[in-house]
């Protein structure tokens, strides 16, 4: 397995081996000013991959001569790769750190720009283990490699099904829909075009709490909004129903966003989302997105249109919480990191409109934005 030499900027107290997180899974050894990350291993709930990736490990941990004093892991406590910290720490007398999935990802991404101070830290994916018990992927920190503060997250929503839901994203688009809706008004046929055989099925897991655990996650709402419209109910891989919901506008020969794109009026109306305080945090409504996604459909608006335009909320709502972010907490700096970063409309978006707010932007440039740069991140904060 090969790995990448990767120089801090600030020192590790005490040497770290890093798990990762259960797909795309890597590792990262970190000591003094400099971590060494290696390349995806795969899924490990695979026995082979799991296999190689233990092997992988004792391999470089005896070319580097490392002897690591502290394990870090997802909090997760049903991956593979914790499990496999906690045999490690009761073995051979290790300190264990669970770290929080996508604080990791923030942290990976100060690490990779070499980024010294706070930062305001965007982490958008599909799936993480939060630690509230819910599952997150829709938030933004404030703080620095010393600690990472939760401050804004998208408002949670149910996956009926639990991870049926990432494979069948229909169910994320009648979740919305339920949500938002009601059901004294919930009526997805007239609304939308779409046909629920399940529906009544999917009503009461909601209704009463079954298998239907709460996400904040971005990539989630990429598959219902992808779904909603017709374009992907059914995943064949990690993420279809999102890159397809891109590459719609690509298909219909339309050109990418830019700073001055997203604010010319050209598309007509907007999508938007609702910010509410709660106890000082702030809970991102994706209602009126929604809303105004069943308008459109039933006005007839296309698919590449309907992309374009949540794309663009997407884009609009991160600007605006950075905005209130750097008010409250005075910081210019924003690091984003998730899976959902690799989506090249919203990255080549939001990029160049931050900077006309004066914001100071940081994305992934040696590692990638996906769970196999977690690792980097969670030495990095199991070892400060």
């Amino acid at each position: 397995m090969q790995y990448k030499k990767i120089i801090l900027p600030f020192r590790i107290k005490s040497c770290v081996l890093a798990l990762g997180a259960q797909s795309k899974a890597g590792f990262c050894f970190a000591g003094g000013g400099v971590a060494y990350l290696s390349d995806s291993a795969g899924e490990l709930s695979d026995l082979g991959n799991f296999k190689k990736f233990k092997k992988s490990i004792k391999e470089l941990q005896k070319k580097l001569k490392i002897n690591p004093k502290i394990i870090a892991c997802d909090l997760h406590p049903e991956y593979i790769a914790t499990k496999y910290a906690n045999e490690r720490v009761n073995s051979e007398g290790l300190r264990v750190k669970a770290v929080q999935h996508h604080e990791a990802h923030v942290a990976s991404c100060i690490a990779d720009n070499n980024i010294k101070g706070k930062v305001i830290g965007i982490a958008f994916d599909g799936t993480g283990f939060g630690s509230d018990g819910n599952i997150w992927g829709g938030e933004f920190f404030a703080g620095g490699i010393k600690g990472l503060k939760r401050v804004a997250h998208l408002k949670y929503v149910p996956m009926p099904g639990g991870e049926a839901s990432i494979k069948e994203p229909w169910r994320m688009a009648f979740s919305y829909l339920y949500s938002t809706y009601g059901k004294n008004r919930f009526a997805p046929p007239a609304m939308t075009g779409r046909k629920w055989p399940r529906s009544d099925i999917l009503r009461q897991m909601i209704d009463k709490k079954i298998n239907s655990p709460l996400t904040s996650s971005v990539g989630r709402l990429f598959d219902g909004i992808s779904s909603l419209i017709g374009v992907c109910d059914f995943a064949k891989y990690e993420g279809e129903a999102a890159i397809r919901l891109e590459k719609i506008i690509l298909a219909q020969g339309r050109r990418s966003f830019s700073s001055a794109s997203l604010g010319t009026g050209k598309l007509q109306g907007k999508y938007k989302f609702k910010y509410v305080n709660e106890r000082g945090m702030i809970i991102i409504d994706w209602g009126p997105v929604v809303k105004g996604v069943v308008k459109d459909l039933k006005l007839g608006v296309k698919n590449p249109e309907i992309s374009i335009k949540f794309h663009k909320a997407v884009c609009e709502m991160i600007k605006e919480i950075c905005i209130i972010l750097r008010n409250k907490y005075r910081i210019k700096k924003v690091c984003m990191s998730g899976g959902v970063f690799q989506n090249n409309y919203l990255k080549n978006s939001i990029e160049p409109l931050l900077k006309k707010e004066g914001f100071e932007v940081f994305l992934h440039k040696n590692v990638t934005a996906h769970d196999g740069s977690i690792s980097l991140g969670q030495a990095v904060l199991a070892g400060i």
